[in-house]
C-alpha cells in the first residue's frame, strides 16, 4: 500500500485535501471539512443550522443536492442519489455514482473516510469511529455490487480524529479492538491497532487505540493500495472539533465529497 501522510491547511472555515492514486494528485473531486470556527454542524430534526446553511453558502452548494445520515455508530452503508429523499436514513456511511449530489457525514474526534472509485468515478463518506470501524469493507462490498468496484482502483482518504497520541481507552475495549483489527505477522501500514505507554516508562502501560491503524490494515487487506492519511490529531489541534478535548457542548464539523462542479 502505498501511504501519503499530509497536514490540514485552511482556508477561511474549510480545509480541502486530496485522493492520490500512482502517485498522482486525483482532480476534479472534493474532500472537505469544517472548522471549528466555522461552528457546530450537527444535523436537527427542525432542518439545517445556522452553521450548516453558512457552509453550503460559501461551497455554492444547493441544501437539497447534499445528502447526510442520522449517525448511530453502526457499519451501515447507504446507496444515494439525487431522487432519494432528503429525510435522514440511520447509517454511517453513505456511497454514490450521482456526480450532482454531495455526501456528508459529521465527526468531532471519530475518523472520516473517504472513497474514490478511480475507474466508475463512485465515490463514499464514512464516520468512523471504534464502534464503526470496519464500516470501510461494508462500503467498498456494496460499491462492488452496485458499480463493480474493484479494491486495487479505489484511492481512500483518512481525515482529521483523535491520534493514538489522545484515545486512551480501558482494558477491555483495547482487548476486543485488538482482537479484532490486530491481525498477526505481516508488515501493516501505519503500525500496530493498539499502543502501550507506561507514564514512568515502567510496566506494560496504558492501552491507546489507533484508529487510523486498523483502519489502514483493512483498506490493505480489501487490496486499496492508495491512502491519503491525514496526521492531525482533533484533541491535539484546536482548529477542530473534538469531544474529548471540548466535554459536552463539543463542535461537530462537516466532512463532505463531491465533484465540482454540480451537473
Amino acid at each position: 500500500m502505498r501511504v501519503y501522510p499530509f497536514n490540514l491547511s485552511f482556508s477561511g472555515i474549510l480545509g480541502e485535501f486530496s485522493f492520490f492514486f500512482d502517485g498522482l494528485e486525483v482532480e476534479g473531486i472534493s474532500c472537505l471539512i469544517s472548522s471549528r470556527s466555522a461552528g457546530n454542524m450537527v444535523y436537527s430534526e427542525g432542518g439545517l443550522s445556522p452553521s450548516r446553511r453558512n457552509l453550503y453558502k460559501t461551497l455554492g452548494l444547493d441544501p437539497a443536492r447534499v445528502y447526510g445520515p442520522a449517525q448511530v455508530h453502526s457499519r451501515e452503508v447507504l446507496v444515494m442519489d439525487r431522487d432519494s429523499p432528503q429525510d435522514q436514513p440511520r447509517a454511517d456511511g453513505l456511497v454514490s455514482r450521482d456526480r450532482g449530489i454531495w455526501l456528508s457525514v459529521t465527526v468531532a474526534d471519530c475518523l472520516p473516510v473517504y472513497l474514490f472509485d478511480t475507474e466508475s468515478g463512485a465515490f463514499g463518506i464514512l464516520h468512523s469511529g471504534w464502534k464503526g470501524t470496519g464500516i470501510v469493507l461494508r462500503a467498498l462490498a456494496l460499491m462492488g455490487e452496485r458499480w463493480n468496484t474493484r479494491a486495487g482502483a479505489v484511492a481512500a482518504v483518512l481525515g482529521p480524529g483523535i491520534g493514538s497520541c489522545c484515545y486512551r481507552v480501558d482494558e477491555e475495549r483495547a482487548r476486543a479492538f485488538e482482537g479484532e483489527f490486530g491481525g498477526s505477522g505481516g508488515a501493516y501500514p501505519l503500525g500496530p491497532v493498539v499502543i502501550r505507554r507506561g507514564r514512568d516508562g515502567s510496566g506494560p502501560g496504558e492501552p491507546f487505540l489507533d484508529l487510523r491503524a486498523a483502519n489502514a490494515r483493512l483498506l490493505a487487506g480489501a487490496g486499496v493500495g492508495n491512502l491519503a492519511v491525514c496526521r492531525d490529531c482533533t484533541v491535539t489541534d484546536v482548529r477542530l472539533g473534538s469531544f474529548r478535548r471540548e466535554g459536552g457542548d463539543y463542535t461537530r464539523m462537516a466532512a463532505l465529497i463531491g465533484y465540482r462542479p454540480l451537473v
